[in-house]
């Protein structure tokens, strides 16, 4: 009943202060009762750890460091995360095409309000503190 997961890990990056492990995962979910569906997905898996000193039988040194998982987090970015619910990837272009838009009305209100930008920059005077009279007085 279980689906199957195929899973490779692409990168790894640890960092020992906050001691967190940042995975990052290519994965195939097949679902068996829905056949022909399968959903390639990339995701970052943060895994928090926990340490522990192993002792040594040997002498009374500590052994080497052994990590714990002590949780774990799965970030998919939106476009990735509907790939799961979009058999036939009709969800899956809806955000894509989503994406672009919002990325051209960006684009569209950045050129738009640049003069506005530059007016407040070169004229008010940036982020000096001014006061109306000073603006308006030159």
């Amino acid at each position: 009943m279980s689906p199957k997961i195929v899973i490779s890990v692409d990168s790894v990056a640890f960092d020992p202060k906050a001691l967190l492990l940042y995975v990052h995962i290519s994965q195939v979910f097949k679902i068996w009762f829905v056949p022909g569906f399968s959903a390639p997905v990339k995701l970052v898996t943060l895994l928090e750890l926990t340490s522990t000193l192993q002792p040594s039988s040997r002498s009374s040194v500590n052994g080497p460091t052994r990590y714990l998982i002590k949780s774990q987090n799965d970030l998919y970015q939106v476009n990735e995360f509907v790939k799961f619910f979009s058999v036939f990837r009709v969800i899956w272009v809806f955000v894509l095409v989503w994406q672009f838009v919002a990325t051209a009305m960006c684009v569209l209100g950045a050129v738009v309000f640049s003069p506005m930008s530059w007016v407040e920059e070169n004229v008010i005077g940036g982020n000096q503190e001014r006061s109306v009279k000073d603006v308006l007085m030159g």
